[in-house]
């Protein structure tokens, strides 16, 4: 019988629940220790998932636990230290994004993989139902050569409600001390979607803005892109009155021979055949999340690459940085 593989996971936070509930999907991997500085985060979770050692400190639970892999779900400034802990042991790592605080630390971390260790960027927007359908009548030719693409991201959660709370804040409250907000923890989900359907892109253009007096970084934003021989249009917007305080995308791509449309819980496509189909999205919120995990855990068995390998998510992160750049000039 082939051996599972042991994890352990270095954070116990808000996303550590729906990381913990992708693993227990897994017949090949057991999360053997959680650590937290907060150790009695990490015990509620231990007792939560039935995970058997908990730790407060990240070192000390490799030395002592020797997994074969780490799930990095805690909090972004403490991303490049936590996987160079792990490069150290040999041990291989999955990371929530965004990787680094900048590009530059990024590309020090990749080069300072060096083989030692395997390391794939959580980033499990491409992993959505409604995007892995759009991917699939792409490579299949159904929508023909991309012309043009509209991505637009729209949620209240940064407004007061009738309670006088702002739900963005009660669900991940480190948002409100992000200098980078809306493209730097947001839209960076959609960016890399992008990339993966049109292929190389660049920022022609960015604009961002800030409403609310309760966050450091912008609340909405918006990005021009260019590709090969296709634009897209990416609009993103935390302060809209009227959304759901929870976000939600609309996605339209125009193609050759046809169009692909996301909207509500239906995605479907528009050309020389038509198909709707009809997606759960509120129930099948872990889904995402489940098949990121269940990628990096096939890969690390079958020695196959990661599809958001280290060196793939650089050029996210370089269309991050391009947009706060471009941004900054145009203000």
């Amino acid at each position: 019988m082939k051996t599972k593989l042991r994890v352990a996971m270095a954070g116990a936070g808000f996303a550590s629940g729906l990381h913990l509930a992708g693993w227990k999907r897994l017949n090949t991997a057991d999360v053997v220790a959680i650590c937290d500085p907060d150790e009695e985060k990490a015990a509620a979770r231990a007792r939560e998932f039935g995970i058997p050692q908990v730790f407060g400190d990240a070192d000390a639970m490799l030395a002592a636990v020797r997994p074969d892999a780490i799930d990095i779900v805690a909090p972004m400034a403490t991303h490049v230290p936590l996987c160079l802990l792990a490069v150290e042991r040999g041990v291989d790592i999955l990371c929530q994004k965004p990787l680094a605080p900048s590009l530059a630390e990024a590309e020090a971390l990749a080069r300072a993989l060096d083989g030692r260790a395997r390391l794939m960027v959580h980033e499990n927007w491409r992993f959505r139902a409604q995007y892995r359908h759009v991917k699939g009548w792409l490579d299949a030719g159904e929508l023909g050569e991309p012309i043009s693409c509209a991505l637009q991201v729209r949620a209240s959660g940064l407004l007061e409600n009738y309670q006088g709370v702002r739900p963005q804040l009660v669900r991940q409250p480190f948002c409100a001390e992000l200098s980078r907000f809306m493209i730097g923890e947001v839209l960076i989900h959609h960016l890399d979607v992008l990339r993966w359907l049109l292929g190389p892109l660049r920022v022609v253009a960015a604009l961002i803005g800030k409403a609310c007096p309760a966050v450091r970084g912008e609340d909405h934003g918006v990005i021009l892109l260019e590709g090969r021989r296709c634009w897209a249009a990416l609009d993103g917007n935390y302060v809209a009155p009227g959304a759901a305080p929870t976000p939600s995308d609309r996605f339209e791509l125009t193609g050759t021979r046809g169009v692909a449309l996301f909207e509500g819980n239906t995605v479907r496509m528009r050309g020389a055949r038509d198909e709707s189909i009809t997606l759960d999205l509120a129930a099948g919120y872990g889904d995402s999340y489940a098949a990121s995990i269940a990628h990096f855990a096939d890969a690390l068995t079958s020695g196959a690459a990661f599809e958001t390998d280290v060196q793939d998510n650089l050029h996210t992160l370089a269309l991050v940085e391009n947009a706060y750049a471009v941004a900054r000039s145009l203000h």
